[in-house]
């Protein structure tokens, strides 16, 4: 299925609803204005020669003209490829380049960026302002209003991509997911009902970016199930705060960093989130104090999502019954071990433990968790090597390391790439981080190898402490614990000592104002290595 056909069966059962509004409010386009408003597009962009096969990249904010862009790129067969803007200008050429795109919408904030970039672009032909008239540039709502409204039908083959989205880089250059029609229409179909006009009325809050998985599949199932589409152009807690109550928000996705920063606003206490029936967080793992918390101050249900965009997105979820802390002591029990899973299997999904030659693990043994599914990429856009390399077998190796309980239960416990080999035995970056972070001090942790002459490699944490920026004076580790019980590094690596194997002690520590992460709150080791790579405790 195209999920362009999505807006054409929503504007036809709930015509009169919003289906699209901006941030602020003062932008609101109903089912049916928006479905003509795409035709009108999705003629424009034909007659610009554009169709099956065609790239149409976007470097812009959050907007209702975003959205559009994807729907008439789907009703001729163009493939969407949303940006992040963050990027660094070599990886935006790159992006651009690889993908072959021929036509480059543009936000204001990144005209001039673009303009930077143009010389390097060897395929981009068209260039078209998205939000307001640019000198030299044709206008988005000029072309808009020169189209026609014919409805546009195009024959796809549902293996075609429908939306190319690049993930981050960090050693190499972005690797481009190719999501076809099929991944997509599989996910919304079977996360999401359809438009039900004598349903009550719900709306979803976008507060990521749509070069992110979540916000692709937060479009698509928004407008399949006519709910009201509310379009933060990036995410701020106060922004965040304001459209729920303004606008009614019933549902709304999140990272773990945003909803931490939310629910420590100054006036989170002041507005009426009585609309939210769910919020969803994920993409980023989640502190265990921060959804402890958020259970507290929260009365909605919450859903932890695990996925990536290889997946089609979410792969597994923690449901709102896993979140409820009302049964009896050993039921809350079980649930408070459980809020540092990311919940069951989907459906249509099918996750194995392996080790590294392949080999299935039983439950409660740690591996790479491997994933069968319809909704599994179609490729890396021309990098078969990497391919092959991420589908064996059928299997979508995840690069996640973790284990299945007995009740099928995912815990991620890190990446294989952060697997810390001390001495031939493997050690989980991610076992270390969650410790750490349960001591009384330590706001966040982050684990790293570090070479170690006698074993190979051996364990760093770098954390950032609750209530102060500043780092901690290094203390010295030649002697004794118990002589050293006052200084904070010792303590920590005696509160290690206790509760994790001698050898998965750290043996250095860094404190640090704060961890660098990617927009969608992943912390980059990388970056981390480069700045606290050597075996001492800077």
């Amino acid at each position: 299925m195209n999920p362009a056909e999505f807006l054409t069966i929503s504007s036809s059962v709930v015509p009169d609803r919003e289906a699209l509004v901006s941030g602020d409010g003062k932008t609101r386009i109903t089912y049916m204005e928006m479905a003509g408003r795409v035709n009108r597009l999705a003629n424009v962009l034909q007659g610009m020669g554009l169709g099956v096969g065609s790239k149409v990249a976007m470097m812009a904010m959050n907007s209702p003209e975003y959205i559009e862009v994807y729907y008439a790129c789907a009703k001729i067969g163009a493939c969407f490829v949303p940006l992040n803007c963050r990027s660094k200008q070599e990886e935006l050429v790159y992006m651009l380049n690889t993908s072959e795109s021929s036509l480059v919408f543009v936000g204001e904030r990144y005209i001039d960026l673009l303009a930077a970039i143009r010389p390097s672009l060897t395929t981009v032909r068209d260039v078209v302002a998205l939000e307001a008239p640019a000198r030299g540039l044709p206008f988005y709502g000029d072309l808009l209003a020169s189209g026609g409204e014919d409805e546009v039908f195009t024959d796809i083959n549902e293996d075609d991509p429908t939306v190319l989205i690049f993930t981050s880089g960090t050693t190499a250059m972005p690797k481009g997911v190719s999501l076809t029609y099929l991944n997509l229409s599989l996910y919304v179909m079977n996360t999401m009902s359809p438009a039900d006009p004598t349903a009550p009325e719900e709306s979803t809050l976008l507060s990521v970016g749509v070069f992110h998985v979540a916000g692709v599949t937060a479009i698509m199932s928004s407008i399949w199930g006519g709910r009201k589409f509310v379009i933060l152009p990036q995410f701020d807690p106060e922004g965040w705060l304001e459209a729920v109550q303004r606008e009614r928000v019933t549902h709304s996705f999140v990272v773990p960093t945003m909803l931490k920063r939310i629910m420590e606003h100054p006036s989170f206490g002041k507005y009426d989130l009585s609309s939210l029936q769910i919020i969803t967080y994920g993409a980023a793992p989640m502190p265990y104090e921060v959804v402890r918390r958020a259970i507290d101050v929260f009365d909605c249900g919450l859903i932890n999502a695990y996925g990536q965009t290889e997946s089609t997105s979410s792969l597994t979820y923690l449901g709102p019954d896993d979140h409820r802390l009302d049964g009896t002591p050993e039921e809350n029990e079980k649930k408070l071990k459980r809020l540092r899973s990311v919940g069951r299997p989907m459906d249509d999904v099918t996750i194995a433990i392996m080790d590294a030659q392949g080999r299935p693990q039983p439950s409660g043994s740690e591996g790479e968790i491997c994933v069968q599914s319809a909704r599994v990429m179609k490729e890396y856009l021309k990098q078969e090597d990497a391919t092959s390399a991420a589908i064996v077998d059928g299997w979508l190796h995840t690069g996640d390391v973790g284990y299945l309980d007995e009740d099928s239960y995912l815990f991620i416990t890190g990446r294989v790439k952060d697997l810390i080999i001390r001495g031939g035995e493997n050690i989980s970056a991610g076992e270390i981080e969650a410790v750490v972070e349960g001591h009384s001090s330590v706001e966040e942790a982050a684990v790293i190898g570090v070479p170690d002459a006698d074993w190979g490699e051996t364990v760093k944490v770098i954390v950032v402490l609750k209530n102060s920026k500043s780092a901690v004076a290094a203390a010295p580790l030649d002697r004794p614990f118990e002589s050293l019980r006052g200084d904070l590094r010792t303590e920590l690596q005696a509160y290690c000592k206790e509760r994790l194997a001698s050898y998965k002690t750290p043996a250095y520590i860094a404190f640090v104002d704060e961890l660098p992460r990617n927009p969608m709150g992943k912390v980059l080791k990388t970056e981390l290595r480069k700045a606290h790579g050597n075996p001492d405790n800077e």
